[in-house]
């Protein structure tokens, strides 16, 4: 991999970040950089994967209209006793 040039804008928060102590070299602030932009795409794929999962159900008609405080409980109810024979092993 060649070196890769940078606008000097960006140079510049880079060696602010040095002088600043912030990170020990020019080569680790590139290093976090790239690594925390990787860790966002991973991310934003986790996010999407959950939103397609979640388009699919309601596409399916698997989804519960909550309209007052009584069927936010009854969710509530039904979900908590799903989570708690999941503990129990008896799903």
């Amino acid at each position: 991999m060649g070196d890769a040039q940078l606008p000097d804008d960006l140079k510049a928060v880079i060696h602010r970040r040095v002088a600043e102590g912030r990170v020990a070299s020019e080569a680790a602030c590139l290093e976090e950089a790239v690594r925390r932009y990787a860790e966002d795409l991973d991310t934003e794929d986790e996010i999407a994967a959950i939103a397609r999962w979640g388009i699919t159900d309601i596409e399916a008609g698997r989804y519960v209209t909550i309209a007052t405080p009584e069927d936010n409980q009854a969710l509530h109810e039904r979900t908590m006793a799903r989570v708690i024979a999941r503990m129990a092993g008896n799903d």
